[in-house]
């Protein structure tokens, strides 16, 4: 056999032996097939769900910077927070605000709680917020603002309930008090003539007077008392059974 006879002999083999390889691996039965399907059905939808996920970070919007402010716990941490900043910030502004504003009465709350505890000092802050509050009801009488007018000196008639209750039966103190009262009585009867259909004017004029009438009657009690006759006592000690002449 020549050379070319068997070249050709070998080359026949080896396409013999590429078709069944074709026909074994690259023509597969049913069986394969449906197995090669499954495989390649499972990989692309893997494949999908990974790229959806990239595209959803891709496009989603970003993330809040203090997102992890969003939870129950630290929401209200949050929420406090605020809140005594907002007080910090508005504080100024609570214990400047006129009669008549929305931080009147948080401004009256904070005045009080901040009273101080002994006597003297206590009832000399209280006469320091009559004097503020006889000049918010002039300036809001000045403005033709009746609310304001009213709202101060309705914290004018509580300051005068406080001052009073302050002093106590302190003869000193409830002399200074009724002197100072006498003063602002004096003040807002000028202020009467100026508003005469302010009716609470009226009635701090007569809650002034009254104060003053408790304080002289204190006073008229303590003389009494200490004025009083002993009882006379007789020969044996026992009251009412005076001795002989």
């Amino acid at each position: 056999m020549g050379y070319a006879e068997f070249e050709r002999l070998a080359n026949d083999r080896v396409e013999d032996l590429l078709e069944a390889y074709a026909q074994s691996r690259l023509d597969p039965t049913g069986p394969v097939l449906a197995r090669i399907r499954a495989n390649v059905m499972a990989q692309a939808a893997a494949s999908a769900a990974a790229n959806r996920a990239l595209d959803t970070r891709t496009l989603a919007p970003a993330r809040p910077r203090f997102a992890w402010l969003q939870g129950p716990l630290p929401r209200r941490a949050f929420a406090l927070g605020l809140a005594a900043t907002l007080t910090l910030g508005t504080g100024a502004a609570v214990l400047a605000a006129p009669p008549g504003s929305p931080f009147y009465n948080a401004r009256l709350v904070i005045e009080a709680a901040l009273l101080p505890t002994e006597i003297d000092a206590r009832l000399a802050a209280y006469e320091v917020h009559l004097e503020q509050r006889l000049k918010e009801a002039e300036a809001a009488g000045a403005a033709g603002d009746a609310n304001a007018l009213a709202a101060a000196l309705a914290a004018y008639e509580a300051d005068v309930t406080g001052a009073l209750g302050a002093a106590g039966d302190d003869a000193e103190l409830l002399a200074h008090l009724e002197q100072t009262l006498a003063k602002h009585t004096t003040v807002l009867v000028a202020l009467e003539a100026r508003l005469p259909a302010q009716a609470s004017v009226d009635k701090a004029i007569a809650n002034s007077q009254k104060a003053i009438q408790k304080i002289k009657e204190k006073g008229e009690n303590r003389g009494n008392s200490g004025n009083g006759a002993s009882p006379s006592h007789g020969p044996n000690g026992q009251p009412g059974n005076p001795g002989p002449p």
